[in-house]
């Protein structure tokens, strides 16, 4: 068996789907004592209930002032690769909040975003982009690896996935009270992908039964696939009673992109890493792979349009594991022909 340090810490499973392989790590190693204290220290509602650093405009001072490079910290551990998504999680956090705390302060005054800060200096970009080559991310915050599914913790790690057991390990606003809607924002989508396994499961079966034209096998398949699907959706739908709507745009500023934002027109210097401005898209709820495995299942193919440039786009800011698998899928699906097998039968084909 390999190390498990050496793993990926997303992988694609039947127990977990989506999911990470293991609960995202939250401690870490003493060497980043530095990053922590300004993590715990950065949400505008820190955990203690006091007034953080992005609610005092004091982030960017304290990130020129406080953080060493800590490159070399991250070369002693680059074997540990769930320590390495856990450290690029926590260096996203930062970057983007470095970024676009100009842009916060402004939005709440009232005014217009304006420009974030151009620049990212060399004790964030130069640790960034080293852990995020190694977890096999972008060097910016991503949906699945920092901001969501790498983003929760077990309050009880007896009581497992149940939504009330969950919170979250870095935010922006208030979102380390479990009872705010920056929680409620990033929970619900933890809790839908909770149901992944079974979909990815299903999806298996479903190819496996087209190889072999087995309808029965197929149809238990599709069962388990809509299953899974229904479990999301019943889920999806008390989103905006975990997560107002009215608070959203309050915590919306920090997951920004840089790409096609105004705040960036130019992109922005990762001061280390390249004398070229460099330009990510922000996070999104679309980079989840639920959707993506039923169409390239189903084989449901995508108009062109200016949308679905974008998401093609965003296929690649998905962890590696979940990338392949989707291709894998959308390859086996039409080798063994899924949807003109399932319209050989009346049920599937519809009037």
């Amino acid at each position: 068996m390999p190390d498990e340090k050496g793993l990926p810490a997303f992988m694609v499973s039947t127990s977990r789907g989506f999911l990470p392989r293991k609960e995202p790590m939250v401690q870490l190693p003493a060497e980043f004592d530095v990053l922590e204290s300004i993590l715990t220290r950065m949400p505008i509602k820190t955990a203690s209930g006091s007034a953080g650093l992005l609610a005092e405009g004091k982030l960017g001072e304290v990130v020129l002032k406080e953080l060493p490079d800590l490159s070399d910290a991250v070369t002693k551990y680059e074997n540990d690769l769930p320590l390495m998504n856990a450290l690029y999680r926590d260096y996203s956090f930062l970057a983007s909040a470095y970024l676009l705390e100009p842009c916060h302060e402004r939005h709440m005054a009232g005014e217009n975003y304006g420009l974030g800060r151009q620049r990212l200096p060399r004790n964030i970009a130069l640790p960034i982009a080293k852990v995020a080559d190694l977890a096999g991310f972008k060097p910016f915050m991503e949906y699945a690896g920092s901001y969501a599914l790498f983003n929760y913790r077990l309050a009880d790690p007896l009581l497992g996935l149940d939504y009330s057991n969950l919170r979250l390990i870095r935010a922006f606003e208030h979102g380390l009270d479990p009872s705010s809607s920056e929680a409620g924002f990033v929970l619900v989508h933890v809790e839908m992908v909770k149901n992944s396994g079974e979909l990815v499961e299903g999806a298996v079966h479903v190819l496996e039964a087209c190889s072999l034209c087995d309808r029965t096998a197929f149809d238990t398949g599709m069962r388990s696939v809509i299953a899974s699907m229904m479990k999301v959706n019943k889920v999806m739908n008390v989103m905006w009673t975990k997560s107002k709507p009215a608070d959203y745009t309050n915590f919306r500023t920090f997951i920004f992109g840089i790409t096609s934002q105004a705040m960036f027109p130019n992109g922005v210097i990762y001061e280390g890493v390249s004398e070229s401005p460099l330009s990510f898209r922000g996070e999104s709820g679309a980079n989840d792979s639920m959707i993506p495995l039923c169409d390239n299942l189903l084989q449901i193919a995508m108009p062109n349009t200016p949308l679905t440039e974008i998401l093609q786009d965003f296929r690649s800011y998905r962890p590696g594991n979940h990338r392949e698998f989707l291709e894998w899928t959308s390859r086996e699906a039409k080798d063994v022909g899924v949807k003109a097998f399932a319209m050989k039968e009346s049920s599937s084909a519809g009037p």
